[in-house]
């Protein structure tokens, strides 16, 4: 039975577990082992309590690793007169024992450990304890850790029973002064002289033998590796094993004599810097849940280590103590020297005020001038002169050598896009880097901020280094340009004579420098984006209106065309058929004897009239569809041409005209329609009777222009024959491309009335068309001419 304790209330009785793992001294060893191995791979079951072999469950609710086995006595004691069993402390069995026992090979695997070994025969008898009483407190316990160099403390009430166990963790975990802890550093409590290190091929067994002869609870798991810099070897940590890691080991039957470290060691490791506070170790300590933690240097080199003790040792109340002897002898030291400290100290705020001032004038210069570059952009739309008037700013704010803006390109192209150099500097202006080697040559990714204080002590290879230090590079401080989590740009700027320790005001200067710059990008993008689809639109938008008004105009003219056509049309049909009627009244009213042939012959050529009409139309428009197929025929012209002039020439002699033929004695044989080239003729020659006056002259001739192949000639030349006829009838020249059109007639050209439907011309060059020949016109000195190419 674990005693309760009464007296103590906060901290040291929070600090205190009052349900420790309590065995007899007859339990075997190997049952002790396997509790606390149990217990060690467990984070949230009871605790138990080992008596006799037997495991009783006790009423805590959450359980922490077992590091410890307190060995117990049973005694009855008399009490408010009854008799009770009460627990009295024989000694203390710890996981730094274990280790002990197995670096000196006392006990082998636990598999093979032998029951008849009690845990009598292996615990601490020489154990230091915390006795019951008003005036002790936790820096009475914190003084016994350090004293007596233990890491478990038991805690007995005035009877010498079991009060519970405590631990430096528990105390850490109770007392947490983060004023002192945030106010004191990591290089003040390192342990550099005490910590042990071993590389990562040691064996478990030798990690455990090293252990127990330095009476150490870890050991530092070190490399070699070799310092750039300053071309020596370092020692670099690169793992931790702790006692806890040699029982879990021992635990699991692990074989620890040929097993190295690196199995089983932590890593990786989390480091502290020298310069990182003691709240920082606290808190890293209960974020990893560890119970110490590993100093590192600038290059990763090993310096030293924190636990717990560490952190309990600047509470510790006789180190405070030796702080308060020197503080008093500080103070009477300073009381001697009070007047020239004060002259001093006034000195001093008085720099201090000047420092200040200037910092709150500078932080003042900044935000004017990012005020002043916010405006502008809020102003403007025009990139190059935002940027332009940044880096000048930029350059002259900061009193720096060059400040150089790159734009990066789709090709991944560094352009410098603005620059802003002293006279003494070289000017980059119209170089091209890539943006990949840029970055590379000065080790940065494309979304970090890089500042370099002096060149020569960066990571950088020799080559890279006087690669820039040609380019006059001695320090640099680069900001990334993002947009959409896309590099868009470098501000670089750069000092060329001398090195330069970049201050955090300047960095986030430039970094807010670039986010308005970020911002007047996009700005200008957007703006460019809406300048284009405007001017595209507005193109658009005229292309569209031209469009419109030339398809209104020609509906406007296929509207007129419609309105002549249709007019022409019904004035065409009408008259063949008013002459009709008027030839049936007359019928109707005289007797066919007297002038019923008359009236016969006109309704037989109105008729006939009426019906060449509507042939002619529908000819037309099959022709202009396009879609009837033209038989060819071979045509013998020099038998043809005379069946087809025969008929013209009796009507040429009614009007006592003069019909001239002039043909070659051979004329070729043709491939052609023979119907569509008997219409044309037929057309062309009915025009020239109609407009030749009587007495006039008509003249028909034909010409074959058959080219013979030369030998060398691959292809044979092509042959035309032409049809031209020609009448005594001018036509005026701004007739002459209105002649073809349907339903056309020139005007005043039919001195005689002789009439037509103005469908023949058109007739002829949409049969032309179809025979894949040229129908071409002439007028002038008072004869128009008409010739029909044809091919052979």
């Amino acid at each position: 039975m674990v005693a309760q304790s009464r007296i103590y209330s906060s901290p040291l009785q929070q600090a205190i577990d009052p349900y420790p793992v309590t065995v007899t001294p007859e339990t075997p060893l190997v049952e002790v082992l396997k509790q606390m191995s149990m217990l060690q791979s467990s984070c949230a079951i009871p605790v138990n309590t080992l008596t006799n072999g037997k495991i009783h469950e006790s009423p805590l609710s959450k359980q922490e690793k077992a590091t410890s086995v307190l060995i117990v006595e049973k005694k009855s004691v008399e009490e408010d007169q009854y008799n009770a069993q009460s627990s009295f402390l024989l000694g203390i069995f710890t996981v730094s024992d274990l280790v002990k026992l197995i670096a000196t090979g006392k006990i082998g695997n636990l598999s093979n450990l032998s029951e008849n070994v009690k845990i009598k025969e292996v615990m601490s008898s020489n154990f230091v304890t915390l006795k019951e009483s008003d005036d002790q407190d936790l820096f009475t316990a914190l003084s016994l850790f350090r004293q007596h160099k233990i890491s478990h403390l038991p805690v007995l009430d005035s009877m010498g029973q079991i009060v519970g166990v405590v631990t430096p963790e528990r105390i850490r975990q109770v007392l947490q002064p983060s004023n002192i802890l945030r106010s004191r550093r990591v290089n003040e409590v390192k342990n550099d002289s005490f910590a042990v290190t071993t590389p990562e091929t040691t064996s478990l067994l030798e990690v455990s033998k090293l252990m127990s002869d330095k009476q150490m609870n870890s050991v530092i798991v070190t490399q070699k590796k070799r310092n750039k810099t300053q071309r020596t070897e370092i020692d670099k940590p690169v793992g931790i094993i702790t006692t806890d890691d040699i029982a879990q080991a021992y635990y699991i039957n692990m074989s620890l004599a040929t097993i190295p470290v690196k199995k089983v060691m932590k890593t990786p490791l989390n480091c502290l810097k020298q310069t990182d506070s003691l709240w920082d170790a606290h808190k890293k300590m209960l974020h990893e849940q560890v119970q110490i933690l590993i100093v590192c240097g600038k290059q990763g080199e090993f310096l030293g280590t924190v636990n717990q003790a560490s952190l309990l040792q600047v509470l510790d109340p006789t180190v405070m103590f030796g702080l308060v002897r020197k503080l008093r002898k500080d103070v009477n030291q300073l009381q001697a020297e009070k007047f020239e400290l004060l002259r001093t100290r006034n000195a001093q705020l008085e720099k201090e005020v000047q420092a200040r001032t200037a910092e709150i004038q500078a932080q003042l210069e900044r935000d004017r001038l990012l005020a002043k570059i916010a405006l502008r952009i809020h102003q403007s739309l025009k990139i190059d002169e935002i940027i332009n008037a940044a880096v000048t700013e930029v350059q002259q704010f900061l009193k720096i050598d060059r400040v150089v803006l790159f734009q990066i390109e789709a090709s991944k192209v560094a352009k410098i896009v603005a620059e802003s150099v002293e006279k003494n500097c070289n000017s980059w202006m119209g170089e091209t880097f890539s943006s990949e080697c840029l970055m590379s040559n000065l080790n940065m990714n494309q979304n970090q901020i890089q500042a370099v204080y002096d060149l020569t002590q960066t990571n950088l290879s020799t080559e890279k280094i006087i690669e820039l230090q040609k380019k006059q590079v001695k320090a640099c401080l680069i900001v990334p340009i993002s947009q959409d989590e896309q590099l868009r740009g470098l501000m670089c700027t750069q000092e060329c004579s001398e090195i330069r320790e970049w201050q955090q005001s300047e960095i986030d200067l430039l970094k807010q420098l670039a986010t308005q710059l970020a911002i007047a990008i996009q700005q200008a993008q957007l703006y460019q984006q809406v300048q284009t689809l405007n001017t595209d639109l507005e193109k658009q938008v005229q292309d569209r209106t031209a469009e419109l008004q030339q398809k209104v105009q020609e509906l406007q003219q296929l509207n007129i065309l419609k309105d002549d056509f249709l007019s022409t049309v019904s004035h065409e049909l009408r008259t063949p058929l008013s002459n009709m009627k008027m030839a049936i009244h007359m019928l109707k009213v005289f007797p066919v004897l007297e002038r019923g042939q008359q009236y016969l012959d006109i309704l037989d050529t109105e008729c006939k009239r009426e019906i060449n009409l509507i042939t002619d139309l529908l000819d037309l428009q099959r022709l202009e569809g396009g879609t009837e197929f033209v038989p060819i025929d071979t045509i013998d012209l020099a038998s043809w041409l005379p069946t087809m002039i025969d008929p013209f020439k009796s009507r040429v002699r009614e009007r006592e005209q003069t019909l001239k033929v002039k043909c070659s004695k051979k004329l070729p044989k043709i491939i052609s329609n023979n119907n569509s080239l008997s219409r044309i003729l037929a057309e062309l020659l009915n025009n020239a009777c109609k407009y030749t006056q009587n007495g006039g002259e008509i003249k028909f001739s034909v010409e074959s222009n058959q080219k013979k192949s030369s030998k060398k000639s691959l292809k044979e030349a092509p042959s035309t024959i032409k049809f031209m006829i020609s009448n005594p009838s001018e036509i005026p020249e701004s007739e002459l491309p209105k002649i073809f059109n349907k339903f056309y007639r020139v005007p005043n050209a039919d001195p005689w009335k002789q009439g037509g439907t103005g469908l023949g011309l058109a007739l002829v060059k949409k049969l032309v068309e179809q025979l894949n020949g040229n129908l071409l016109v002439s007028s002038s000195n008072g004869w128009t001419t008409f010739t029909v190419e044809l091919p052979i």
